[in-house]
């Protein structure tokens, strides 16, 4: 380890960060694959989703209200079902505003999950307990400390006013469906069954699938379950910084780091072993055993991973803060140790019985070695052209995803555009208007336009929102047996439009002096009603005014969605819902939106949101509350988030094995020069010169590297391919991708054995001769 001591370091190198990729991400997998393990019945609960056209994946867990009891009716395999909410909220507790997360639903979700009453008594469950709430164990000592919650008063942002009456147990482990406070029912619904122990689960999904509802369940077919087990890393609307997918490929790339380093050790372990022969027979001469030859290298082969392990624990130290933050795993340093040197140890042990069995074969095939000298290296090629196939590999799909990642950033595919813009949409509450706000906004250097729109229902496009759902049952050209078609319908202005660049592609954009049955088609749209020639057309109440691009402002992994976009309407002035006794207070407001989007200066985004928040708490205190701004680049930015962690991940594993794979060359290089100085010398004698023996090697080795690139660039292909299939918008792979990495490759290769064999060439072959 001493005489080989750069080869010994990069292969402790790149040891120590396969091991910590692989650990991490196993770590990571185990953490998603174990929410909601923890539940007693955990293997009979299930999601149910239905059909919706609208979602990422063709299916939402938003249904009826009914379908809970519903489902428990009609089928005998139903022990259970639940129909409830869960959200993220705005608590006001004594004064201060702090995030929650709430779960609206009836007694049965107390029964499926094992959630105990504590304290209090279960008026929060009850027809008329809207105003009472529940509080878990851990949430009230987090607010209260020792004092007794229940009577406590909370509030949220529209002023709805709750009563704790009851102090219950949370979820004791990781949940999908964790929560602070627990309620009666409300807003958007959840279904989830719990089925008999041994029901079979094919068949009963089948029956689900087939089953269809009545009228008043709006006539559901098609229904699905996913186990509550996995729904954290299957249901795609669940909020993740990273995809799951990605997570995996996290794990894969930390293996093959560990296979190309344990194959650089492994080949230079075999080269350094045939030199090593005439050491290992004067050992047996000297009295040495097989067994302690074996425990010898052995000794040697440990030492190397002992001190990879120990330079993985000092990256762990160094990174452990990013990763917990980035995987949201709340785990403290000594227990991500534990477990990262539980999958490092199983990686050393099988890495040490593969060790042992190439010892085997060494041993049995030392004698005929030694006597023939016949030796064809098979080995050391193989294991060159896998280091080369894993580094090229990694080389070209991170080229190819932050290629990817530019073209979405850039393209103007898309369908709109997203650069230098904001939207801040604010709620018009009784207490504090809204009115001139947009004016004061104008007045702000950054800012170069404002669009201010006003209305009970509003449409912004990045975040996604105002946006509902349109049954179409009557248009032109409509086959006899085609079924009503499903579609969002999105309110805009010209002005919106205008705004976020809409790309017309046929007909004419809305104007004001259109009336409200003229209408936008998205391309979906118009294939989904299987027209030619759109313009003109006429669905429902609606006419086809022109056909625009498709405006891909949600994932990018999904197409684009059916839209409809008709003229925003007005809103209408209705006075507040008041009690019936005559008393001033309100019942009921009729609560409207301002949405106010801006163009601000390139670079400036920073100095401007700073504006707004000070233009606000001065100008509009009462609504600051109710504001929300967005930058719509940074929401962009969520679309990829996933992305950019895994591009960030595969550069550095690329960089990493690249240098085990050049530095791998050079040491084997090294040793084959130093096995061969006899033969270089002999040659030298007999007229041979520096640029011959440079060209001997240069023709094996960058024979290797041509094969490895071949395997490298096909195999990356199919997969870059495949990966490119997902988004709705693609960027090509030119033929530069593959020239600049194996050109690079190659120059590096060759000034690294260049050096190496030209100083094997300049040696005076007399006095090699002499000491061989």
């Amino acid at each position: 380890m001493r005489k080989y001591k750069s080869q010994t370091l990069i292969s402790m190198v790149g040891l120590a960060v396969g091991f910590t990729c692989f650990a991490l991400a196993a770590l990571w997998i185990r953490y998603e694959i174990t929410f909601d393990s923890f539940h007693k019945n955990a293997g009979q609960l299930y999601v149910v989703y239905r059909p919706d056209a609208r979602s990422q994946n063709g299916y939402t867990r938003t249904t009826s209200h009914l379908l809970a009891a519903h489902l428990k009716k009609t089928f005998p395999e139903i022990v259970n079902a639940v129909t409830f909410t869960h959200s993220k909220e705005a608590f006001i507790v004594e004064d201060t505003e702090i995030p929650v997360l709430t779960i609206r639903c009836d007694s049965s979700f107390l029964r499926m999950f094992d959630v105990k009453i504590l304290e209090g008594n279960m008026d929060f469950l009850l027809p008329d307990g809207n105003d009472k709430i529940a509080i878990t164990r851990e949430k009230a000592r987090q607010l209260y400390g020792d004092e007794n919650p229940i009577g406590k008063t909370v509030s949220n942002i529209w002023n709805n006013r709750f009563t704790i009456c009851a102090v219950v147990s949370g979820m004791s482990e990781k949940s999908n469906f964790d929560f602070d406070f627990i309620g009666r029912r409300w807003s958007r619904q959840y279904t989830m069954i719990e089925l008999l122990p041994g029901t079979n689960f094919e068949a009963f999904e089948k029956k689900l699938y087939e089953h269809e509802t009545d009228s008043e369940l709006d006539n559901i077919s098609k229904m699905k379950i996913t186990p509550l087990t996995k729904m954290r890393y299957l249901d795609p609307d669940i909020e993740r910084e990273v995809k799951f997918q990605h997570i995996l490929i996290f794990a894969v790339s930390g293996l093959l780091v560990i296979v190309c380093a344990l194959f650089n050790y492994l080949t230079l372990f075999m080269s350094r072993f045939r030199i090593r022969q005439k050491e290992m027979a004067l050992r047996m001469v000297c009295g040495a055993s097989g067994g302690s030859l074996l425990t010898m290298l052995s000794v040697e082969f440990l030492l190397t991973l002992l001190f990879a392990v120990a330079l993985g624990c000092a990256l762990m130290q160094w990174l452990h803060m990013p990763f917990l933050t980035l995987s949201e795993i709340q785990m403290d340093l000594t227990a991500i140790y534990r477990e990262l040197l539980v999958y490092v140890g199983g990686v050393i042990l099988v890495s040490l019985l593969v060790f042992w069995a190439i010892l085997m074969v060494f041993r049995m095939r030392t004698p005929d070695v030694s006597i023939r000298r016949t030796n064809k290296k098979l080995f050391r090629k193989i294991s060159v052209v896998a280091q080369l196939v894993i580094s090229i590999g990694f080389a070209f799909c991170s080229i190819v995803i932050l290629k990817q990642m530019y073209f979405l950033y850039h393209t103007d595919e898309l369908g709109f555009s997203f650069k230098n813009r904001g939207t801040m949409v604010v709620m018009d509450r009784p207490e504090g208007s809204t009115e001139g706000l947009a004016n004061h906004l104008r007045q702000i250097p950054e800012i170069t336009e404002v669009t201010d729109i006003y209305g009970e229902v509003i449409f912004n496009l990045i975040p996604e929102y105002g946006m509902s759902n349109l049954k179409v049952s009557s248009w032109d050209n409509k086959f006899i047996d085609a079924e009503d078609i499903d579609m969002w319908e999105c309110r805009v202005t010209p002005e919106i439009i205008d705004f976020y660049d809409f790309q017309l592609l046929a007909g004419e954009m809305l104007t004001d002096a259109d009336p409200e049955s003229m209408v936008l088609l998205n391309e979906s749209a118009v294939k989904l009603f299987e027209w030619h020639d759109p313009v003109g057309k006429q669905f429902n109440e609606y006419t086809v005014k022109g056909v625009v691009r498709n405006v891909c402002n949600a994932s990018l992994i999904v197409p684009a969605k059916p839209v409809c976009y008709a003229k925003h309407i007005p809103p209408v002035s209705r006075p507040p819902v008041v009690s019936n006794d005559g008393s001033d207070v309100v019942l009921f407001y009729i609560i409207k939106h301002r949405s106010i989007m801006f163009k601000y200066h390139e670079g400036m985004w920073a100095s401007c949101r700073e504006k707004i928040k000070q233009l606000v708490e001065q100008e509009h205190p009462n609504v600051a509350r109710y504001l929300e701004l967005y930058n719509t680049e940074e929401e962009y930015d969520k679309y990829l988030k996933s992305e950019n962690a895994l591009i960030k991940l595969l550069s550095f594993v690329s960089i990493i094995c690249v240098l085990i794979c050049v530095f791998g060359f050079v040491s084997l290089v090294t040793l084959a020069c130093e096995e061969r100085r006899k033969e270089i010398a002999v040659r030298k004698i007999n007229g041979a010169t520096s640029g011959d023996i440079l060209s001997m090697f240069a023709k094996e080795y960058f024979l290797l590297l041509v094969v490895g690139a071949a395997i490298a660039f096909a195999a990356g292909y199919f997969i870059m391919q495949r990966w490119l299939e997902h988004y709705v918008a693609r960027t090509s792979i030119p033929a530069w991708i593959y020239l600049s990495i194996i050109c690079v490759l190659a120059l590096v290769i060759a000034l690294c054995v260049g050096w190496q064999v030209y100083r094997s060439s300049i040696e005076n072959p007399a006095e090699v001769v002499k000491s061989e």
